[in-house]
């Protein structure tokens, strides 16, 4: 059974809207694709509709990863510049 008032996020949790009527769902501006079995990722935003990376290597990810939710905003096109 799938609950038609949730949302799923970037971060690959959901967001459930119930409890809240009238406050509208949170919406996906991007997508972070971490390969852990080649070792890569790289961010997708939906908005500008660019995509940074691929890195590579292990500590190339978990840099890119702890840093592109807050550095990509502020080069992102489509939006205010803001983290």
């Amino acid at each position: 059974m799938t609950n038609p008032h949730a949302t799923a996020t970037a971060g690959g949790s959901l967001i459930s809207n119930e409890g809240a009527p009238g406050r509208p769902a949170r919406a996906i501006h991007g997508l972070l694709i971490i390969d852990a079995a080649n070792v890569r990722a790289r961010y997708d935003c939906h908005l500008c509709r660019t995509t940074e990376g691929p890195v590579h290597g292990t500590d190339a990810v978990t840099a890119f990863a702890a840093d592109i939710r807050t550095s990509h905003p502020t080069r992102c096109t489509a939006r205010e510049n803001r983290p």
